[in-house]
């Protein structure tokens, strides 16, 4: 049965440590058990990553500042670990809608510092 790993929100720079953290951490247990060799998995990882790499950054140059937030399934079996499946979400900095929020929580917090907020 495929389990879901998530790295959560990370800045592009960041992921390939964030990744590897996180695999790291949920499979502790199975290198105490010694049911995984952890030079296996982190060599499997760093391949992982640069794959990654190559479609993130050379592929579609996306900017070191992006976020992404990359989620694979993957499994156990046969003291090994396996990719099931990688999913790679990108999120993109939206100018107006944070010119728009940010002006507006400036009114908010003047019309408070005013007076008008506080009852």
């Amino acid at each position: 049965m495929a389990q879901t790993l998530r790295t959560g929100p990370v800045r592009v720079s960041g992921y390939a440590i964030k990744l590897r953290r996180v695999f790291n951490a949920a499979l502790r247990e199975y290198y105490k058990q010694g049911k995984l060799d952890a030079k296996a998995v982190n060599q499997l990882l760093s391949d992982l990553n640069g794959k990654i790499y190559r479609v993130l950054v050379e592929r579609f140059e996306i900017p070191k500042e992006a976020v992404v937030n990359i989620e694979v399934d993957y499994s156990i079996g046969d003291g090994e670990l396996k990719i099931e499946d990688v999913r790679i979400d990108v999120y993109d900095r939206d100018e107006i809608l944070s010119r728009n929020a940010t002006n507006e929580l400036k009114k908010l917090l003047a019309a408070e510092a005013g007076g008008e907020g506080s009852q």
